[in-house]
């Protein structure tokens, strides 16, 4: 039985999605002959505050109502049942190294009638009509078809920030079952006290409504992996949100706040959570590189704006926590600071017997060469310079 769509924005209206006859106000409309601002637009995305070129051409400056419902949706069966109506798309064809080649379909805009669209990707199906109601039964009644149910049984879920020039859109990416840690096995992951600091730990992010979370550690400590676990603890109650590195950047971008604005509105009973990987160079003293992300992350996590979005931001780094930006650990805005450190030889020997391994050698390990099972090579820097 499919789940109920994750959330509406108006009440639930029966509809089939067919081509609206004209109302007499609606067929003595005139369209202008001229668009001033179609120039800004796109041919084929939707954007979070402004209807792609083919609706704003449609409509012109006569009556357009807009209706959204996001959640998880099937776009092969709208394409299969609404071949006829489809008036734009984007089609993703697989690399030729894939190991699993898959045609998928995104940015569907189908049409179906003069003044009558439904936009639909992955995770959102926005309706166009002349009239709110229509609009609404529209989304309503292609919400219900081709909904995707989530798995009941897996592990967390988190959503992958994608930048398309201007226009920020989220991609879900589900977890195993096996990415969530039994409680008792936390201690034996990272050390004795882990599960208590971890219950302390999620209280807060449940508690407070937002705050700065640091993560240090060297690679392979298992930072990547807590919150792997974490996601799938505070599933049911928080939403994951990932920015890869390369794109932080976006922090200080007016179209940021925008996205999250829309995010809380339609997603109003969730608490946010930002995860930043590898994030060093956003959290350093300021300097003429990274002071925009710096005042961004302080802003976020403790200013003003802070109050409206209610983000809990989680920066995991490789660096020592000396060399961060001060401001960012002042009382009250860093809720959290945890050191990931190696396993000791007794500790690491534990962890790997649970598992059917045995360490070569006695020495302090990562929790990633424990469970590599393997000794890791050591890379020497290669010498410059002449010999004397």
């Amino acid at each position: 039985m499919n789940q109920a769509p994750e959330s509406l924005t108006t009440t639930t209206v029966q509809f089939q999605p067919v081509p609206a006859p004209a109302t007499p106000a609606d067929a003595n409309l005139e369209l202008p002959r001229t668009i001033c601002d179609i120039a800004e637009g796109s041919p084929f995305v939707e954007e979070y505050r402004r209807p792609h070129i083919p609706v704003m051409s449609a409509f012109g400056t006569g009556q357009l109502h807009s209706c959204r419902l996001y959640g998880s949706w099937h776009l092969e069966p709208m394409v299969a049942d609404h071949a006829g109506s489809l008036f734009r798309s984007i089609r993703k064809l697989p690399s030729p190294n894939a190991k699993e080649p898959k045609k998928e379909w995104d940015d569907l805009t189908f049409r179906f009638g003069p003044r009558a669209f439904i936009y639909a990707d992955a995770n959102r199906i926005i309706g166009f009509a002349v009239t709110a109601g229509e609009a609404e039964r529209m989304v309503t009644e292609f919400g219900k078809k081709y909904h995707n149910p989530k798995p009941v049984d897996g592990g967390g879920i988190f959503y992958l920030l994608q930048f398309e020039g201007e226009i920020i859109r989220t991609r879900e990416v589900s977890l195993s079952a096996a990415t969530t840690l039994k409680p008792e096995t936390l201690d034996l992951h990272y050390g004795d006290g882990c599960e208590d600091w971890h219950k302390k730990y999620a209280a807060k992010l449940c508690d407070r409504p937002n705050g700065l979370t640091i993560l240090e550690g060297k690679p392979g400590t298992g930072k990547t992996s807590y919150l792997r676990h974490l996601m799938g603890v505070l599933k049911d109650s928080h939403r994951f949100y990932f920015i890869p590195t390369a794109s932080m950047g976006i922090l200080s971008k007016p179209e940021f706040i925008g996205f999250w604005a829309d995010q809380r509105q339609y997603h109003s009973h969730k608490k946010f959570v930002v995860v930043l990987e590898d994030s060093d160079g956003a959290l350093m003293t300021r300097g003429n590189d990274n002071r925009d992300q710096v005042n961004a992350l302080l802003n976020l996590a403790d200013g003003m704006l802070a109050d409206f979005l209610r983000l809990h931001i989680i920066c995991t780094i490789n660096c020592s926590a000396s060399d961060i930006d001060p401001a960012l650990l002042r009382p009250g805005r860093l809720i959290c600071h945890r050191v990931f450190e190696r396993l000791n030889y007794a500790h690491a020997a534990r962890l790997a017997e649970s598992i059917g391994r045995k360490l070569p050698q006695p020495r302090d390990y990562s929790l990633a060469e424990v469970f590599a099972g393997h000794e890791t090579d050591e890379i020497k820097p290669q010498r410059m310079g002449f010999a004397a």
